[in-house]
């Protein structure tokens, strides 16, 4: 068996795995109970899938043309991916859609009512106006270097 025929394989193999992973995803999308859990299992089988299956396709077809389009196309389909699905899961939590029971929601404590007023953090600790440590402009001006 030489080289060429077991990147045959190779690639078939990984094309086929790529193929799979974008087909679980689709499923997901029926199965996953919320908006959240959808996205995730989508972008994450985008940027996979894609990838095994560009990557398995140039492994069938190896020059150094299609090398710089599966690098481009890898690039590519990586970074969009990741910032479509910020983007698609941020808009949604924007809008008020709800995470099925169960999951903690790390940024309730950051969304504030504006009737309700703005609170500082518990772990920031207040700025005391009589408190000698904060830097006068002398200080700043040694700190800095400045005679």
């Amino acid at each position: 068996m030489d080289l060429s025929a077991i990147a045959d394989v190779i690639g078939n193999v990984m094309a086929v795995v790529g193929v799979l992973v974008i087909s679980l995803a689709a499923v997901g999308l029926f199965r996953f109970t919320d908006t959240y859990q959808r996205i995730s299992a989508v972008g994450t089988a985008a940027g996979v899938g894609i990838t095994l299956i560009v990557a398995g396709v140039f492994l069938i077809e190896p020059t150094w043309g299609n090398l710089i389009k599966v690098i481009i196309i890898i690039f590519l389909q990586l970074a969009t991916s990741s910032i479509g699905t910020m983007a698609i899961a941020r808009a949604a939590y924007l809008t008020g859609t709800k995470m099925t029971p169960g999951y903690f929601d790390h940024l309730a404590d950051d969304q504030v009512h504006p009737e309700d007023g703005v609170k500082p953090d518990v772990d920031v600790p207040l700025e005391d106006p009589d408190d000698d440590a904060r830097p006068n402009s002398t200080d700043d001006d040694t700190v800095l270097g400045a005679s």
